[in-house]
């Protein structure tokens, strides 16, 4: 199929005639109702009625319009993505775990972005073993994710250098409406708990920190199991149940009251935040994070 017979259609669509269609598109009629036919049989379908006048289109024409727009739309900026690609210089790769490219990552692109003027940067936010396998098949520049003293990454030094970024905990927190209700503060009441799968980084977090404490003194009720932390934040809102959220993420709803700490329900588990960078990004890139590093605490920069 050639582009230009699609844009030919698509042109017919908008004008309702061959004739207003040939004169936009340039073209003599007749040239232009072969390159409409020449559609056709590459489709394998008839999109004119031709049994009737004036020009209607068939019912398979009229019910697919919009996926042909859509066709068109997607040729389009595949051409401007790969014309721009050519053109530009290759992207930075910041590979982040989900929370923190939702409440973390977007400061600290701003804060590249001044410390790199000009440099582009491709974002992908994934769950925290997708994103540090991106790192070790050399597929990220930049690695940013949570760590725990019990819940560590094995990324070897010969592929990347850690630095620590800043701090964050996990808080157990829970709507207005539920904090607000005396029994959900009273041991003696099942506390509905919205869960991350045992398997994951921040369920591990959770059940290596604070769970255990947790019931041994409380009844447990999971209402909801997820990995996604802005899931269950939705969750909370709504009334759900208590969940342990990154504070960072929550710090608007803390703010606004929205979400109220159980401080004396659950504890908090610290976690790190932390990038690795990748050693073939250069020393120049790590020197310019450890002065990030440096410039927040108000220290000297030391040696990553």
């Amino acid at each position: 199929m050639e582009l230009k017979w699609l844009e030919d259609y698509l042109a017919l669509i908008e004008t309702g005639s061959f004739s207003a269609a040939a004169e936009k598109r340039h073209v003599s009629q007749p040239a232009f109702s072969r390159r409409i036919q020449m559609l056709e049989n590459w489709l394998g379908v008839s999109l004119i009625d031709r049994s009737r006048k004036p020009l209607r289109f068939t019912p398979l024409a009229e019910s697919n319009e919009i996926g042909f727009r859509n066709l068109a739309t997607q040729i389009y900026e595949f051409q401007a993505t790969l014309r721009a690609d050519a053109t530009q210089t290759p992207g930075m790769v910041i590979a982040a775990q989900h929370s923190l490219a939702a409440a973390y990552l977007p400061t600290f692109l701003e804060e590249l972005g001044q410390l790199l003027p000009g440099q582009r940067f491709r974002i992908r936010s994934e769950n925290r073993d997708e994103a540090v396998a991106l790192l070790l098949r050399g597929h990220a520049d930049i690695l940013l994710t949570y760590q725990t003293e019990q819940v560590e990454i094995s990324v070897p030094a010969a592929l990347a250098t850690c630095c620590v970024l800043g701090e964050d905990a996990l808080v157990l927190v829970a709507s207005a409406k539920l904090y607000a209700d005396y029994e959900l503060v009273q041991s003696e009441a099942a506390l509905p708990l919205l869960c991350f799968p045992p398997e994951s980084f921040f369920g591990q977090a959770v059940r290596s920190h604070a769970l255990p404490d947790l019931m041994q003194t409380r009844l447990v009720a999971v209402q909801h199991v997820s990995e996604f932390s802005l899931g269950l934040r939705e969750m909370a809102l709504i009334h759900q149940g208590a969940a342990w959220l990154p504070r960072s993420l929550i710090a608007q709803d803390l703010k606004t009251g929205r979400l109220r700490e159980l401080s004396t329900v659950g504890r908090s588990v610290p976690l790190s935040i932390v990038a690795y960078l990748a050693n073939h990004s250069g020393k120049a890139l790590q020197g310019l994070i450890a002065n990030l590093v440096a410039s927040r605490s108000g220290e000297m920069p030391s040696e990553l």
